[in-house]
């Protein structure tokens, strides 16, 4: 949950950081997005490390550079600070990314797996709900410090829970993990995998229209629309409880549908909110429900679409699964950031720049499965 907290409780406090460090909310929204920079990055090395280390001490190094980055966030002056601040922390939670994934494919198979990462990702969902809330009541009374303050003490909890309560799930550790030459063949290895590119792509679409849901709605809504902050909180979390009951429920459906047809129906849903977001764009009309309405009907598709597409991607690896985590992490964190930055650079007065990343990140991920799947094969689906 450490995820989204760091980059969705930060939403409402854009504007008010903004005014404090004397720039404007594409610089902030920059910074924001530079958190999947580091996080993309830190995923390549978390990955080998944590095959060759183990997964519980990988963990605690990155929740204790999680605290350390958000504990200094407070007293950062300037937007450059806050880009250095936010890559440190980005690398923080890539450690947190790839070790949830790791361990569910250390000890489950292919279509377990795909059930559990359901379980995770709806925990991960609760998140953004909460998130936003929570962090636009603190900007509103304490200011925008208290944000990155709140988020060390909840880091500082989890690192105490896995600390004394998480079993090492990676009995053999490979000793080899780290050596360039075996880096560069296994990486080479899961790239000619059919099974990992199909589902990298399809990953790949999704990811980038949810960080132009993230990063573009705070500018709309807050900006455009002119919503205060505690407010913008309630209604991110309003378009987020679609997510929530989605990923709820694509763990009770998934054996029925089994995991293709599972992204099948996930794509399908985030093609109808990404381009219902883009006709009304281009339309212009900008209301609440223009934005939040089709942004929620992404989110949906994009919760029914994770977890499968998670567990099709590492099914072909597990001898070196922090590896294939890594590479999967660092192309759809680096497909995020590219997508976030981008709308930093682009804010204006519409939702347009957020609406056409959506509607054509969903578009690749639909024509991905549409083109491609039939060339993978799944044991256990």
């Amino acid at each position: 949950m450490l995820s989204p907290l760091a980059f969705d409780m930060l939403l409402p406090a854009v504007g008010d950081m903004a005014r404090s460090l004397n720039t404007s909310v594409g610089q902030v929204m920059i910074a924001w997005g530079i958190l999947s920079v580091g996080s993309g990055i830190g995923q390549i090395i978390h990955g080998p490390i944590s095959d060759r280390y183990g997964r519980k001490p990988v963990i605690i190094l990155g929740l204790l550079l999680y605290i350390l980055s958000a504990g200094i966030g407070p007293f950062v002056s300037s937007v450059e600070q806050l880009f250095v601040l936010r890559f440190f922390q980005g690398i923080a939670v890539a450690a947190t990314m790839i070790i949830m994934r790791a361990i569910v494919r250390d000890l489950f198979d292919v279509k377990q797996g795909a059930k559990l990462f359901g379980n995770l990702f709806a925990v991960l969902a609760v998140m953004p709900i909460v998130g936003p809330i929570l962090g636009g009541y603190l900007t509103t009374w304490f200011g925008w410090q208290a944000v990155f303050f709140c988020m060390a003490g909840v880091a500082l909890v989890v690192l105490f829970i896995i600390v004394f309560c998480l079993d090492e799930s990676l009995q053999d550790k490979d000793i080899r993990a780290m050596t360039p030459k075996i880096l560069v063949t296994s990486f080479a290895k899961i790239l000619s995998d059919q099974n990992f590119i199909t589902f990298l792509m399809i990953g790949m679409g999704a990811y980038a229209g949810l960080f132009a849901v993230l990063a573009g709605i705070s500018p709309v809504l807050s900006i455009v629309l002119k919503q205060p902050a505690d407010i913008f909180g309630y209604q991110f979390a309003a378009i987020m409880i679609g997510h929530l009951i989605a990923a709820t429920l694509a763990t009770r459906i998934i054996d029925q549908l089994g995991i293709k047809k599972m992204i099948l129906l996930g794509t399908f849903v985030s093609v109808l909110g990404g381009g219902l977001f883009l006709a009304l764009a281009l339309a212009k009309i900008t209301t609440i429900y223009s934005v939040l309405i089709p942004a929620a009907i992404f989110l949906v598709g994009f919760a029914l679409t994770t977890p499968a597409m998670t567990a099709g991607a590492l099914s072909n690896f597990p001898h070196m699964t922090g590896r294939a985590t890594s590479l999967l992490g660092f192309l759809q964190q680096g497909t995020g950031a590219i997508v976030s930055i981008s709308l930093g650079m682009t804010v204006t007065d519409t939702q347009l720049p957020m609406a056409i990343a959506i509607a054509a990140g969903s578009l690749f991920s639909f024509a991905t499965f549409i083109t491609k799947i039939s060339d993978t094969t799944l044991k256990a689906d």
